[in-house]
Formats: structure tokens, sequence, C-alpha cells
């Protein structure tokens, strides 16, 4: 996943000389339904709601939150990435968005992983897989720290899971700042979503798609280069005073029941296309889709839709660790294969007790997301902000822009 907080766009001078910031509240409601959508992925229990094949496919949302950060990312700061301390201070900013709740997380998964090891000691047996090794060794552990585990060093995802994206997005960051050099976005990006397209589909016809650390890279560029064509088409459109049709937005359910078959079909050019226009249908904000979207309770899992995104497979980790501790001392086995889910699922008296587990999991998570949001991600952010622009100052007109994107919620 990208960086949460909602979505600016810098849009003219009104009178007062101020930049001000327009937002797209409907891709804000998105991206927290899509976070949910991962939480619920994740939490593998025997219900009715693993049993949807939406939500073990749930795995697919990250191509959009790669084709929304490119459009951010282009809307934000496409047009002020002009000089040496434009682009540090771009660095510094989208390095405080990301960095501070990824170590924090990391951080706790690295005390889960050390009290396992301390029980399995103390009981003669691993609770669950072997401690420090492999996904949860020293040197993936020395990558996630450095913010490169996905990168293309590694196999497969390791220690916070979700954090596999949040290492692309760093290193995309890096690719816009120096690319950002041609002054040529929709060049850069067309190269750009091209090479990754044909480089996921050649890899699609291995007899074994390496879909995790090998293609994490590639599927980033693609679906980040994508956004960045979309916005470019989005402002060329709105200058001519065109807006997507508001029935357009009637589709959304099509496009999202498509990326599953085509997720199901082993087909991964194809969603992040179908993500793309999603969001060009939603940046114009125009229909009843948008306003529902606009909900408070929806907006709000969107401004926390990042701590969501990481926070939720700590707590993954900690309930499924709890139940294979819990099945060890009681005799019974908590934490069962199915072959149907095609997973390790926790097991359930009843499927309508997972319905009710899964709930309270999605209502925790959003609880304990809401208070690192506040605590750990949003000073994180500000600090940087701070940073960035003490270390690389810029002239009054980019101050203003910084300032707007200063603001409760930057992108």
């Amino acid at each position: 996943m990208t960086s949460g907080g909602s979505i600016n766009e810098l849009h003219g001078r009104p009178p007062n000389g101020r930049t001000e910031p327009v937002r797209f509240e409907a891709l804000d409601g998105w991206r927290g339904l899509c976070a949910l959508w991962i939480v619920l992925y994740h939490f593998r229990a025997v219900s009715h709601v693993y049993d949807w094949l939406w939500v073990r496919t749930g795995d697919i949302a990250v191509d959009f939150f790669f084709v929304l950060s490119g459009f951010v990312i282009a809307h934000a700061y496409g047009d002020r990435l002009t000089s040496k301390n434009t682009r540090f201070q771009f660095l510094i900013r989208r390095f405080g968005r990301l960095y501070p709740l990824h170590i924090a997380t990391l951080l706790v998964v690295f005390v889960l992983e050390a009290g396992r090891y301390v029980l399995s000691l103390q009981m003669g047996t691993p609770v669950g897989r072997a401690t420090f090794t492999e996904d949860t060794g020293i040197f993936a552990l020395l990558l996630n720290v450095l913010l490169v585990h996905a990168w293309g060093f590694l196999y497969n995802f390791t220690w916070n899971v979700p954090s596999w994206s949040i290492s692309v997005e760093w290193a995309l960051c890096i690719l816009t700042a120096v690319t950002s050099i041609w002054r040529r976005p929709l060049l850069v990006a067309g190269t750009f979503a091209t090479i990754g397209f044909l480089t996921l589909a050649w890899m699609s016809t291995l007899p074994t798609f390496p879909f995790e650390g090998q293609a994490a890279l590639v599927r980033g560029i693609y679906g980040f280069f994508l956004g960045v064509i979309v916005y470019e088409a989005h402002r060329w459109l709105k200058r001519r005073g065109v807006m997507a049709d508001a029935r357009l937005e009637w589709l959304a359910p099509v496009i999202l029941a498509l990326t599953v078959l085509f997720k199901q079909w082993q087909m991964p050019v194809v969603p992040p296309l179908l993500f793309a226009a999603l969001v060009m249908i939603f940046a114009s904000q125009t229909g009843l889709f948008s306003r529902m979207l606009m909900w408070r309770p929806i907006a709000f899992v969107g401004e926390i839709s990042y701590s969501i995104y990481l926070v939720h497979y700590v707590i993954v980790l900690i309930v499924f660790g709890g139940a294979l501790l819990l099945g060890s001392r009681l005799g019974f086995d908590a934490v069962v294969e199915r072959g149907h889910y095609n997973a390790s699922v926790i097991n359930m008296p009843t499927l309508w007790v997972g319905d009710l587990a899964s709930l309270v999991f999605l209502a925790v998570t959003i609880g304990v997301s809401w208070c690192t949001y506040n605590m750990i991600e949003r000073p994180g952010r500000d600090g940087f902000n701070a940073l960035a622009k003490r270390a690389f100052p810029t002239n009054p007109t980019q101050r203003r822009a910084d300032d707007a994107l200063d603001g409760p919620n930057p992108p």
C-alpha cells in the first residue's frame, strides 16, 4: 500500500495569493475501502466472509494503491520538482510519510518474533514455524530497516508482510525525483508503464509466476506510472471542461469483479488497467457513488488507511500466534489447513462465529490504527515536513505550495 492521508490538488490562485488544496474525497474513500479489503484478506478464519472469492483475492487491491499513488504524486508534486531543493524536499517528505510507521510496526513484529523464540525454548517445541529464519531472518530484517526489502533481493515478502509495497513506494519516489529532471512526465510515465506491462506479461508466461519478491518492483512501476498517465489525462480533460459522466460510476462493481477474475486467471497486467479506469472515473467526483464515498465514516477510514494497512498484519500475527499457543496448551487444532481456501486458517466453531470474529477484527484494527495515526504517523510526517523545509528552503511561491501540502491531511 501507498502512504495514507487525504488527496489534495493544488489548483489555481485565489485573490489572496494563497494556493488552496482541492480534495479528491471520492478517491480517499476508495483508498479506505481497499485497505479494509486487504484486512479481510489477511484475517483468514473459517467463515462465510473468507468463503467469498473477492475476499480471498484481496491482495490485488495493492495494485489500486500503486495506481492511486502515481496519481497523487503527479498532481501534488509533478510541476514542483524543478530544482535540487524541491527534489530533496520531496524525498524527505515522502520518507517521513512512509518510514516512521514502517519502523514502528517492524519493531513490534520483531518483539513478537523474539517472544515466539522464548516460548519455543520454554515449551521445547516451535510455536508455529521456526523463529528468526527465512522470512523473519536477520538479513531480511536488515533490508526491512533500510526499506529496500522489496527491491528484488528476497524471494518472499518478509516480517510485516504488507510493508513490501512501502519499500516499492520508496523506490518509486526516488525514481520520480530522478526522472523529473527531464520535465517530460507523460513520456517518462509512458515509457516506464510500457516496460512494466511487457515485463509482467512475460513473467505471467513463466511456469511459476514470481509474484512476490522478484516481481514486486515491476508491479509497482507498472501501476504507479499508469497512475501518472491517468492524472495527466484527467488534467488535460479538466482544462477543457470535460468531466467523467456520472453514470460511469455504475461501472465500479463490474470493474472490481473483473479485477478479481483476471487475478484468478493469472493475468497480472489487466487489474492495474482496470484500477486506472476506476481512478479516472472517480477523480471527477460527479455521481452518487462519489457522494457515498465522501460519507464521513468512509472518509475517516480513508484518512487512517495507511495505518490500517501497516498495523492490521501485526494484529493478525498476534491473533494467529495466540491461537496457536492456546491450541497447543489445550490440545486442539486452533489453526487448520483448508484445501478450498488454499491457506492456513483459524478454526472456528461455526461459520457465523467466524463472521463475527471478522467484524471484531475490523473494529479492533480501525481503533488501533486511529491511535497509531495520531501517535506515530501524523507526528512523524509533520516532523519530516518541517525538516524538509529547513534543510532545503525554496522560494516564496514554492513555500506557499508547501504550506498547502502541510494541511491536516497532505498526500
